[in-house]
């Protein structure tokens, strides 16, 4: 690239930003905890969310624009989904109701994740900032980030990089972004969700994130 073409690269970028096309929002723990809910109550439950944020941040940083996840829509719809699957950032494993059995392979639900063998339910739980789940996302997203994610699972809640970056990854592959650039809430939580559930809580957290942003 010659230096002519380096310039004009950063008069379009500078653009782009000016007409609001990319944002550059600096991701901090103090900006994520100011779009939660607190569980002021619960000392455990604070103390997660306050080292899951300070964890979080820095790969947020680093992965969203590589993602293109890098407009105020795209940014706030991804956080508002973060919010609820993570529960304001608090775990980032599932709590999962039955432990993990509901997506047993006798199941409907273990079914369309891939779970194949007894014991994958509870192996595969939700982890990560979007909750990946089931041993089929676990090793489609482990080739593609080259992770060994089938045999050691625990590596995408304990990790805030291969966290952040299965959930930016799901993101891109699953489309994404073309609904959140049309503010489409329902049909975001569809897609990282797998049907609608706690979409009213997504839509608290998304109004927050919006307030937040000024958008």
């Amino acid at each position: 690239m010659s230096a002519y073409q380096f310039v004009c690269g950063l008069k379009g970028l500078t653009q782009l930003i000016k007409k609001g096309f990319i944002t550059m929002l600096n991701i901090t723990p103090s900006f994520l905890w100011k779009i939660s809910q607190h569980y002021l109550s619960n000392k455990s439950l604070l103390n997660s969310q306050r080292r899951n944020m300070g964890a979080l941040a820095s790969p947020i940083n680093r992965w969203f624009s590589f993602y293109d996840i890098n407009t105020d829509l795209r940014i706030a719809h991804f956080l508002a989904q973060a919010c609820v699957e993570t529960a304001n950032f608090s775990a980032l494993t599932e709590h999962a109701r039955n432990g993990g059995k509901e997506y047993e392979p006798d199941t409907r639900t273990g079914r369309m994740v891939g779970n194949k063998f007894p014991g994958d339910g509870p192996k595969y739980i939700g982890r990560g900032m979007l909750h990946l789940t089931g041993r089929e996302n676990y090793d489609r997203y482990g080739k593609i980030l080259h992770e060994d994610l089938v045999n050691h699972p625990s590596s995408v809640a304990e990790d805030p990089n291969i966290a952040v970056k299965t959930a930016c990854e799901f993101w891109r592959r699953r489309f994404v972004n073309p609904h959140a650039d049309k503010d489409d809430l329902q049909a975001v939580t569809y897609i990282v969700n797998g049907g609608y559930n706690g979409l009213s809580q997504r839509k608290l957290a998304l109004d927050r994130i919006k307030k937040e942003m000024g958008i």
